[in-house]
């Protein structure tokens, strides 16, 4: 019974991947393409900073949005990561984690705009928004804003509101847009990088790039997994970029235990993975690994 039930789950989630793959073909959107400027999508109050870091210091206009920075309604159960990173009033919590994230982005010179949409773990009506809606609100907050490139999330890990985010993108790429997808904090580190990013070399008895490609199968548009951009984070970017990581002081302590203390360590936040969509190369590149900055 067990097997029969997870190969019935397994035809769910293939029949409603299909649904949605159809219904984001047909999906037009209203977010202005420009010449220039770049828009980053982060899902939630803290993926900028742990995965783009490099862009935000950046000398270039960088747009940074927080999709589910909606704050819950008072009285909402608290659910199971507030718990964990002691909050027992999520509504609260979720005020103090939109200071946290103005305060690490300052340092970077940033501002967000966040959207009203709730995280996942929190209760919505009407369920769960698809990437008409994130277009939706999108095109009404930015009005009069084009741009020419998107930042989004590569769904490694799998969490709900991530890969929204990447289902979006990959409508705007089609609709002509540069779109990259970054790779996520701390769920890519969960077997350490791999050594094609850090230099290591390949290890015989450690190969992170099943796992990646788990989360990254579906996305035709990608291309070979080692055909990244690899950013490597000098000394001095990678201390700025953890002070920042320190801003968010309701998440960061359950982060990093969750990543067995990784997160803080310079030689896993200094490296920034990010995958040009649309880009194919051949499979010398799949073993040779990406682009190198830094």
């Amino acid at each position: 019974m067990a097997g029969a039930s997870h190969s019935l789950r397994r035809l769910a989630g293939r029949r409603r991947a299909m649904r949605d793959s159809r219904a984001d073909a047909r999906l037009q959107p209203t977010l202005q393409r420009g010449e220039a400027g770049t828009l980053l999508l982060s899902p939630h109050l803290d993926d900028a900073v742990l995965d783009c870091w490099g862009e935000l210091v950046s000398e270039e206009p960088v747009r940074v949005v927080n999709l589910f920075a909606g704050v819950p309604p008072a009285g909402t159960v608290v659910p199971m990561w507030d718990r964990i990173t002691g909050a027992s009033d999520s509504a609260a919590r979720m005020r103090e984690r939109l200071t946290e994230d103005a305060s690490a982005l300052a340092l970077a010179g940033r501002e967000p705009l966040n959207l009203p949409l709730l995280d996942a773990q929190y209760p919505r009506q009407g369920g769960r928004p698809g990437p008409e809606e994130l277009d939706r609100e999108l095109a009404t907050r930015l009005a009069g804003q084009s741009f020419s490139r998107v930042l989004a999330p590569a769904g490694i890990g799998g969490h709900p509101d991530h890969v929204l985010a990447r289902r979006y993108a990959r409508v705007l790429a089609r609709a002509g847009f540069a779109v990259a997808l970054y790779a996520e904090l701390p769920y890519c580190v969960a077997h350490g990088w791999p050594g094609w990013v850090d230099g290591r070399g390949d290890d015989p008895f450690r190969d992170v790039d099943p796992f990646w490609s788990s989360f990254l199968a579906g996305v035709t548009e990608l291309g070979a997994l080692r055909a990244a951009r690899v950013v490597r984070l000098d000394d001095a970017a990678a201390a700025a970029k953890l002070a920042a990581m320190r801003c968010y002081r309701s998440q960061l302590p359950a982060l990093t235990a969750g990543a067995r203390g990784l997160l803080e360590d310079p030689e896993i936040h200094r490296y920034e993975v990010s995958w040009q969509l649309g880009v194919h190369t051949g499979s010398s590149a799949s073993r040779q690994g990406g682009h190198r900055d830094g």
